[in-house]
């Protein structure tokens, strides 16, 4: 199916309820709400739409117009993306969808808030902390050149109701060792098409999903006239969350449409993120290495002159989590280059146990700190202790 701009309505055929939706992708889109829906533990955490079709039978992801078992798939009009919104709303005053009124907070007889001004100009910002997170947004993406340009984000703020059909725009941080100040970026920004409610036990969260657009390469912020003011005072330092920024005159560097392209429309992914990483300073953040336009995955150090043991870099745990055959491919490839490698230490990761089992002649160290480690840990370090290749070490 070739990338759709518009309205797309979702139908139980066995109870006549529906869904009406936008979507700059509405492939995408679909494909999002009936994503691993087979994979699903707790039913109650998820929005009534997914509830739906967990009750009747739908388990496959769809990505095309049509019907599946009991529910139907259809593109109701396409439209450019500034009139998604408007277009929405008159769909649902039209046809009254019952899963959108279910969700809706706090009560499910009314559809939810319309914006007053549909016209109001706004620049949401979003912080995105690299040194916190330990990883950059959308690794997955760029490792992959996955053709996936939806993007979720999960806030408390009641101000997320006012979100469908605006922009949040991410800023990246990044502390560099060597550099007396955080290095800041403007990253990408997510056009927001479906707003969802759900409670946790922190209290209700509302789930953002929308398609990314991202910057034709990351814009350095810091050197850019009245960014001190915008991060210190109109940010907060970046310690609020998600601000509207729109009344601080910087908005003007980013809300520069001309600066962005769909994710899905950057040809080589992996080659945007290497030579972004190329342009920082401190080596051992980077996830790449690009030489005489050749990219190296840049996640392993090897620490003796005889190249018997390794270090996997902490910058790629989360990839690891994420996609642990990736790294396995890694492995070997690297054992064909350094076949004297022995051992390998690593931080703790839940998958260490598949790399034990997959390199039995390898041996694991996993280093941790038993006092600092939280006990949903538990199972997974009662795994690792029953492969005689892994090594359990203190750090306490």
């Amino acid at each position: 199916m070739k990338s759709i701009c518009g309205i797309y309505k979702i139908t139980n055929l066995v109870n006549g309820k529906s869904y009406i939706g936008q979507s700059i992708n509405i492939s995408n889109r679909w494909k999002q709400h009936t994503q691993s829906l087979d994979k699903i533990k707790n039913i109650d955490e998820e929005n009534p739409l997914r509830r739906a079709f967990c009750k009747y039978g739908l388990t496959q992801q769809i990505s095309q117009p049509g019907t599946y078992g009991n529910f139907k798939f259809e593109v109701l009009l396409e439209c450019d993306r500034e009139s998604l919104t408007e277009n929405e709303y008159a769909k649902i005053d039209e046809l009254q969808p019952e899963y959108n009124r279910m969700m809706c907070p706090p009560s499910p007889d009314r559809m939810w808030p319309r914006k007053e001004n549909s016209s109001e100009k706004c620049c949401y910002v979003q912080y995105h902390n690299f040194n916190a997170l330990n990883h950059l947004p959308g690794e997955d993406t760029f490792f992959y050149n996955i053709n996936e340009d939806s993007y979720s984000l999960v806030s408390q703020k009641r101000d997320c109701l006012k979100l469908k059909g605006q922009k949040i725009y991410l800023i990246v941080g990044i502390k560099q060792q060597g550099h007396k100040k955080k290095d800041f970026f403007l990253w990408e920004y997510t056009q927001i098409e479906e707003i969802t409610f759900t409670k946790s036990m922190h209290g209700p969260d509302y789930s953002l999903k929308g398609t990314r657009f991202i910057c034709k390469e990351p814009i350095y912020l810091n050197d850019l006239s009245g960014f001190d003011y915008f991060a210190k005072h109109t940010m907060g330092s970046f310690a609020y969350g998600m601000q509207n920024a729109i009344n601080d005159p910087f908005c003007k560097y980013i809300l520069n449409e001309s600066n962005f392209i769909q994710i899905n429309d950057v040809a080589n992914k992996l080659n945007w993120l290497a030579n972004f990483e190329n342009q920082l300073t401190d080596k051992d953040l980077c996830l790449t290495k690009k030489t005489n336009d050749i990219i190296d995955f840049d996640w392993y150090w090897i620490w003796d002159k005889d190249q018997t043991s390794m270090f996997f870099k902490d910058q790629y745990n989360n990839i690891f989590t994420w996609n642990p055959s990736f790294i396995l491919k890694q492995f070997e490839i690297l054992r064909k280059k350094i076949p004297s490698i022995q051992e390998i230490l690593f931080h703790l990761n839940e998958n260490i146990s598949l790399f034990a089992k997959t390199f039995p002649d390898i041996r694991c160290f996993v280093i941790y700190s038993p006092k600092h480690t939280h006990e949903s840990w538990n199972d997974v370090i009662k795994e690792f202790k029953k492969h005689k290749n892994i090594e359990l070490r203190s750090l306490d």
